[in-house]
């Protein structure tokens, strides 16, 4: 083999080395991102799943407390009367003037979506007039959490026969679960 053959050769051989240290380059930065990449989804998933656990202990606590306060399943005609006999019979005990009940329609059987809902809810409407502290009372005895029941809305406005009463219009909510109808 000649000089000139040799030193061709070894230019070759020095391309080759080139080239493949290129590519080993190449595909070692290429496996650098793609286990970045890897570790960023990977800590991404933890955060997530950590999220998750949390939200499940709280959901956990609140799956936990409604076993214990869900109320039995009654008929939908009964829990109106019932919720709008204990406001009247409270309203009275609380030095309440009742001028007007109302039993509003249930506008609690399906959702938006037409799916069917555990729950329903009965609502009663109720204009009174009393002092102020015994209407206090009267919703603090009422509004209760532990027995699905909340006062969804109230409208207050002074007598305008006397000055130490108030007029209150209020909406008493109790959800409640329906008989199943196959029973």
């Amino acid at each position: 083999m000649s000089e000139r053959e040799k030193k061709l050769l070894m230019l070759f051989g020095a391309a080759g080395v080139i080239l493949l240290a290129l590519w080993g380059y190449k595909t070692y930065e290429n496996q650098k991102m793609n286990v970045a990449a890897d570790r960023k989804n990977a800590e991404n998933a933890l955060r997530e799943g950590q999220m998750y656990l949390a939200s499940r202990d709280s959901l956990t606590d609140e799956i936990e407390w409604l076993a214990q306060h869900e109320p039995e399943p009654e008929a939908a005609e009964q829990v109106p009367t019932k919720l709008q006999q204990l406001a009247s019979a409270e309203a009275s005990r609380a030095g309440m003037t009742v001028k007007k009940m109302d039993i509003l329609p249930d506008r609690s059987a399906e959702s938006e979506d037409g799916a069917t809902r555990r729950y329903k809810v009965a609502q009663v409407k109720f204009t009174v007039t009393g002092e102020e502290k015994n209407l206090y009372a009267w919703f603090d005895r009422m509004h209760s959490p532990n027995d699905f029941r909340a006062i969804s809305e109230i409208t207050m406005s002074p007598n305008r026969e006397d000055d130490s009463q108030i007029d209150c219009i209020v909406t008493f909510d109790q959800w409640f679960v329906p008989l199943n109808p196959n029973l």
